[in-house]
């Protein structure tokens, strides 16, 4: 990021990033590698001080002048529009032509149904009150075996994960509060 930040000194760089909940991340990330690598990770690491603050922080050391825009992984079908506004400089305001379809995805077909209506109302919506019809939608008709994951990392437990879940969203609180730092929500 630095040397990003030297060789386009005369532009205001930005990098977007999803963050992923760490809960779920690492025991992806550890059961892609080799048995023998993994067990050599679990042994000699603290997992439960890893943290998204510390990469960001780095980045902000190492090139100030960065923007940074960020937004949790899981929250990306709610906040699809606004990445893809963030990404291109437009205005919050503006509408986009399918913004929801990566959320409908997730869903039955009554629920597709109903963000399709709620999509193709005349009249914009507060987006607060939007989100919240989203997520009552979501919550009735989401597809289970399209949201659901099976973490297979031996001794990785519902109690970790809740815990690593807990300090991701202290950490998305915290990073909302840092200069030079933006995190879409929905």
């Amino acid at each position: 990021m630095a040397l990003l930040e030297q060789a386009f000194d005369e532009h205001q760089l930005e990098l977007f990033i999803g963050l992923r909940n760490p809960g779920s991340f690492i025991p992806k990330l550890l059961m892609s590698l080799p048995e023998g690598e993994r067990a050599e990770i679990v042994r000699n690491t603290d997992l439960s001080c890893l943290s998204w603050i510390g990469m960001i922080e780095d980045i902000q050391d190492l090139a100030p002048s960065v923007q940074i825009t960020l937004w949790s992984n899981e929250d990306t079908p709610f906040v699809w529009g606004d990445i893809i506004r963030a990404l291109t400089g437009l205005d919050d305001s503006t509408t986009l032509v399918d913004e929801y379809d990566l959320l409908a995805t997730l869903l039955d077909e009554a629920g597709q149904n109903k963000v399709l209506a709620l999509s193709n109302q005349i009249e914009p919506q507060d987006k607060s009150v939007l989100h919240e019809q989203l997520a009552q939608i979501f919550e009735e008709h989401a597809l289970p075996e399209k949201i659901e994951e099976e973490l297979d990392l031996p001794g990785w437990s519902t109690e970790i994960v809740d815990a690593f879940s807990e300090l991701y969203e202290q950490d998305l609180e915290r990073l909302g509060a840092v200069p030079g730092v933006r995190v879409l929500k929905p």
